[in-house]
C-alpha cells in the first residue's frame, strides 16, 4: 500500500489549489453559461472524454512506475465512484446521476480539497491529479445546475444518501475480501478532519451523519422541480 501524503491546510500548495479550482470553474461555467444548447452539449462530451483521459493516464503512469496495486487503486472510494458518476451524467444526462453529483460529490470534494489527503502519491502529476479530480466533483454539478438548468427532485435527498448507503455497505464488503481501506471504512485518513471524531466504528457514524447534514443543506440551498 502506498504510503499516503498531506498537503498542510493553509499552505501555499494549498491556497494555490484551491484558488486555481474555484477561478477555473467560475471562469469556464461564466464563459458556457451565455453559450447555445448545441455548443453545450458538445462541450460536455468534451469534458467528460478529458476526464477518463486524466484517469487512464494516471493509472498508466503509476503501472509504468510499478506502483499500481489492487489495495490503492480501484476506483472505490467516494470520490472515485463520484468522478465515474460524473463522467456519465455529462454523457447521458440521468437524473439522478445530477443528484448524486450535487448532494453527494460536490460536498465530499469541497471537504477534500479543504483536507487534502494524498492517497496515489506526491509527484507533480499526482498533485495535479488530485486537484483535478476533485475540481470536476465540484465543477459538473455547478454546470449542470446553472449552465443547463438541471434542478432536483422533491425530496431527492433521501434517496442520494440511501443510495450512498448501498454504496458504503459494497465497498465494506469489498475491503473484508481484498484486505483494502476503501473509503477508509476499516481505519480512518491520516489528515486532521473536524469531522472525523473517534475511533472505528464510531467515526464512520459520525461522518455519515456530518453528509447526512450537508446533503440536506445543498439540498435545500438548490432549485428543484415543482410537482
Amino acid at each position: 500500500m502506498l504510503i499516503h501524503e498531506l498537503i498542510e491546510p493553509l499552505s501555499s500548495l494549498w491556497w494555490k489549489g484551491i484558488v486555481i479550482c474555484f477561478v477555473l470553474i467560475s471562469l469556464v461555467i461564466f464563459y458556457l453559461k451565455s453559450k447555445t444548447i448545441k455548443f453545450k452539449e458538445i462541450t460536455s462530451k468534451y469534458f467528460a472524454y478529458l476526464a477518463i483521459i486524466i484517469y487512464l493516464t494516471t493509472n498508466i503512469i503509476t503501472v509504468i512506475m510499478g506502483d499500481w496495486t489492487i489495495q490503492d487503486f480501484l476506483p472505490l472510494h467516494l470520490c472515485n465512484i463520484s468522478y465515474f458518476i460524473c463522467i456519465l451524467v455529462l454523457l447521458n444526462k440521468k437524473q439522478w446521476m445530477y443528484e448524486w453529483a450535487l448532494l453527494l460529490a460536490l460536498p465530499s470534494a469541497l471537504n477534500a480539497l479543504a483536507t487534502p489527503e494524498l492517497i496515489w502519491g506526491s509527484s507533480n502529476w499526482h498533485i495535479f491529479e488530485y486537484y483535478f479530480t476533485h475540481g470536476v466533483l465540484i465543477f459538473v454539478p455547478l454546470y449542470l445546475m446553472f449552465v443547463m438548468n438541471y434542478k432536483l427532485r422533491i425530496l431527492s435527498w433521501w434517496k442520494i444518501f440511501l443510495r450512498a448507503q448501498i454504496a458504503f455497505l459494497i465497498v465494506f464488503i469489498f475491503n473484508f475480501i481484498l484486505d483494502t481501506n476503501y473509503m477508509f471504512l476499516l481505519s480512518k485518513p491520516l489528515v486532521n478532519n473536524p469531522f472525523i471524531i473517534g475511533d472505528w466504528p464510531f467515526y464512520i457514524l459520525f461522518v455519515q451523519l456530518i453528509g447526512l447534514l450537508h446533503i440536506v443543506l445543498i439540498y435545500n440551498l438548490s432549485p428543484k422541480y415543482i410537482e
